[in-house]
């Protein structure tokens, strides 16, 4: 697992060591943001694509169907900039409405076929990125990795700020 940790440059290092393990949060918040620059500097403009909607298509080709307010949720986003991006996609003939079952306010959301071949086609593009981003880290790893992963969701999930000296005893 250390090939790419040998290849980090200087300044990334020390960034990265700036803070310590306590800040592992912070350095999880630090890596989002250098995958979505990446991400929205290299592969989404050249398909015309902001990374609210490539998220959208994404979570549509994941799910068939959804709601702005459903989409949102799944994603810890404002339910605003779902709303802003599903819009957008529609526009380009990407996303089409439909009714909703219960509804007559809801829409449900669904790529069209062209949304769906264009999701194909990023999506492979993200797997290939993936791959190369887990590339020398062994399935156990992986595995450890997810776990943690899960383990700080399931505390921010838990956490209620109210009480603060449940902090303390932790």
């Amino acid at each position: 697992m250390t090939k790419g940790i040998d290849e980090a440059s200087d300044s990334l290092r020390a960034l990265w060591e700036s803070y310590g393990l306590l800040h592992l949060p912070y350095r999880m918040l630090m890596l989002t943001k250098m995958l979505d620059r990446l991400t929205s500097s290299s592969i989404l403009p050249r398909e015309h694509l902001t990374l609210a909607e490539w998220r959208v298509m994404a979570n549509l080709a994941r799910t068939g169907e959804s709601t702005v307010n459903a989409l949102a949720a799944a994603a810890f986003v404002d339910r605003a900039e779902v709303s802003r991006a599903s819009r957008s996609l529609e526009k380009q003939g990407l996303v089409a409405r439909g009714s909703h079952p219960s509804s007559k306010a809801k829409r449900i959301l669904s790529l069209t076929t062209a949304g769906r071949e264009m999701a194909t086609r990023i999506g492979g593009q993200r797997r290939q990125f993936y791959a190369y981003l887990l590339d020398g880290i062994s399935e156990e790893d992986r595995k450890k990795v997810d776990d943690v992963l899960l383990h700080i969701a399931v505390r921010v999930e838990q956490y209620e700020p109210e009480q603060p000296a449940a902090l303390a005893n932790s």
